[in-house]
C-alpha cells in the first residue's frame, strides 16, 4: 500500500504549465496567488520583540519579494525562518561563551545542551531556506519555474502544420 507521503511530491499547477505537459494528463486549476506587495518588507508584529529575527526579515524579505519567490501566503514560513535563525544565533553564542563541553555539578563533562538547540534550529533553517529558494538548489528549482520549457528552444516542427 504505502504511506501518506509515498511517491513524489505533487507539483504546483503553475510549474506543470511552465514545464509543459508531456503526459497530456488533465491539469487541475488552482486559484492564482498575487505576489507580495512592498509592505511585505516590513517585519510583522510576531517579530517585534526579537530584534535579530526582525533584522533577518528585513534582510531576506526584500530579496524574495524582488525575485517574485514569495507571496503573502508564505508569510508564516518566513516568520518561522527568521525565528529559527534568531534561535540559532542565540544558541551559538552560548556555545561560544560556555564551550563545546560543560561540567555537571559532579564535575562530569557533558556536551553543551545549547549545541542541540543550535543544531535543531539550523536544521529547520536549512529546510525553510530550501523551501523559500534561498539555497543554490532552491534557486535552481525556482529558475526552472521562471523559464517555460516550451519557450526555451523552439521545436523544429513548430509552424509545420499551420
Amino acid at each position: 500500500m504505502g504511506n501518506w507521503n509515498s511517491g513524489r511530491r505533487p507539483q504546483p499547477t503553475a510549474l506543470k504549465v511552465l514545464r509543459g505537459n508531456p503526459g497530456k494528463r488533465p491539469i487541475r486549476e488552482e486559484p492564482p496567488i498575487a505576489p507580495a506587495d512592498p509592505s511585505f518588507d516590513t517585519p510583522p508584529a510576531e517579530l517585534a520583540d526579537d530584534p535579530t529575527a526582525a533584522a533577518e526579515w528585513r534582510r531576506v524579505a526584500p530579496m524574495l519579494r524582488a525575485a517574485r519567490l514569495v507571496t503573502s501566503s508564505d508569510r508564516s514560513a518566513l516568520v518561522a525562518l527568521c525565528q529559527q535563525w534568531s534561535r540559532y544565533l542565540a544558541a551559538h553564542a552560548q556555545v561560544i561563551a560556555l564551550g563545546m563541553c560543560i561540567e555537571t555539578t559532579k564535575s562530569v563533562p557533558i556536551p553543551n545542551p545549547y549545541l542541540l538547540v543550535a543544531d535543531r534550529a539550523l536544521t529547520h533553517c536549512h529546510r525553510l531556506w530550501s523551501e523559500l529558494g534561498l539555497t543554490p538548489s532552491g534557486r535552481a528549482r525556482a529558475a526552472k519555474i521562471g523559464t517555460p520549457a516550451d519557450a526555451a528552444t523552439p521545436s523544429k516542427w513548430a509552424g509545420l502544420l499551420t
